[in-house]
């Protein structure tokens, strides 16, 4: 093949070369953004834990009327307060509790938690929820959301609650512990949704017929979930 035939084929490959060098410089340097992106976002992200160990709290014992958060009137809610037993009475707080600090670098926006229980103590003896349980009143996440005071969470700050979980309020007087998860979901400056858990305890101390001692207790958290 002649000289000025070959010329045709160089020019192509070249272009074609010129190409994938071009797309490959392209996809390394949007990459290159997407982690110094990642990496800004990590430098301005909350970092929001529960402040590891036990804080007793005092509670007297009420009649339950009604579910804190939750609409009244509704069907489910006028059917689960009429199974309660009779003459239950509900713990409710005396004071605050939580102690949920951000370490992070950025604030935590529209705090707020939710327990999941996992197993119950009654009269001494554990034993794990079932999905079916874990799925129905009183433990499923609408009924045991509660909001951050404040609701938003600056750079070494700290929120507490002044709620408790309803499966905790609710709990039949024969519970005395309920061992479960604490999801703590949040929003960043920019949007992003993030949340963690944290393996937490209630015990409930029902001491006479007006007074009752709720200990919170949180334990180090897993890896971050989001």
């Amino acid at each position: 093949m002649a000289v000025a035939e070959l010329v045709p084929w160089f020019q192509i490959a070249s272009t074609i070369i010129a190409g994938i060098g071009i797309i490959t410089s392209v996809s390394l340097g949007i990459a290159s953004l997407n982690n110094n992106r990642t990496d800004r976002l990590i430098k301005i992200s909350p970092n929001l834990l529960f402040n590891v160990g036990g804080q007793e709290l005092a509670a007297t014992l009420q009649p339950l009327k009604r579910i804190p958060g939750v609409a009244t009137g509704e069907q489910d809610v006028e059917e689960f307060l009429a199974a309660l037993p009779d003459g239950y009475l509900a713990p409710f707080l005396e004071q605050h509790y939580g102690q949920l600090y951000n370490h992070g670098a950025g604030p935590g926006l529209s705090v707020e938690i939710w327990f999941q229980a996992e197993r119950l103590t009654v009269k001494g003896q554990e034993r794990s929820l079932t999905r079916n349980e874990r799925e129905s009143l009183p433990y499923i996440k609408t009924w045991n959301m509660m909001s951050a005071i404040p609701a938003n969470v600056p750079p070494g700050g700290v929120a507490s609650f002044g709620t408790l979980p309803i499966c905790v309020l609710a709990a039949h007087p024969d519970v005395t512990k309920v061992t479960g998860n604490m999801y703590i979901e949040c929003h960043d400056q920019h949007g992003r949704s993030l949340q963690w858990s944290q393996p937490t305890t209630y015990f409930i101390d029902r001491l006479k017929s007006d007074k009752a001692t709720i200990t919170v207790a949180f334990s180090q958290r897993p890896v971050s979930l989001t």
